[in-house]
């Protein structure tokens, strides 16, 4: 059964203090902000065991791979660029990362997922995810919406409708 859980630790002035976690096979995923310097190991006292990178090398992604080892945390690189984008990544490869963060969450993983700010690629990626778990389409919809409004209402019709075949067609 999949729910929405929160996990919070004390924080100092402008730090996040709690995470909303999707419950997904034995695990649990949620979606965050890009990290910075002085994030990773909140994070890890946050109960993530997994930090998913869903940008390229020029979005700094070696930046993010360090701080997250420094900090005891698995670091798993998923290069993605938006579907429209002027190349975008081929499905194979995309196939791929769901199989491997499912891998994971059947593992028992606490999976942090970022992008950039704009969690435009970590939400696509998640409402793929949910469908290649067969998560109902209303159920992995309320569950993106549970992350933010953002998350979910930055996506178009059309977005989703992508994420969801992705997810159906992953072998």
């Amino acid at each position: 059964m999949n729910k929405i859980e929160s996990s919070s630790v004390s924080k100092g002035a402008n730090s996040q203090t709690s995470l909303a976690w999707f419950s997904l096979s034995a695990g649990k995923i949620c979606l965050g902000q890009k990290p910075t310097s002085d994030t990773y190991a909140r994070l890890k006292g946050l109960g993530v065991s997994h930090l998913a990178t869903l940008q390229t090398g020029e979005e700094d992604a070696p930046v993010i791979r360090d701080g997250a080892k420094a900090a005891g945390l698995e670091w798993i690189w998923l290069p993605f660029l938006h579907p429209s984008a002027e190349s975008p990544t081929d499905d194979v490869h995309l196939h791929q990362y769901l199989h491997e963060l499912s891998q994971m969450l059947t593992e028992g993983a606490s999976v942090y997922l970022h992008c950039d700010g704009s969690q435009h690629r970590c939400s696509l990626l998640f409402y793929a995810l949910c469908h290649y778990c067969r998560v109902p389409s209303n159920s992995a919809y309320s569950a993106l919406h549970s992350f933010g409004a953002s998350s979910a209402n930055g996506l178009s019709r059309g977005e989703l409708q992508w994420a969801a075949e992705l997810g159906h067609t992953a072998p």
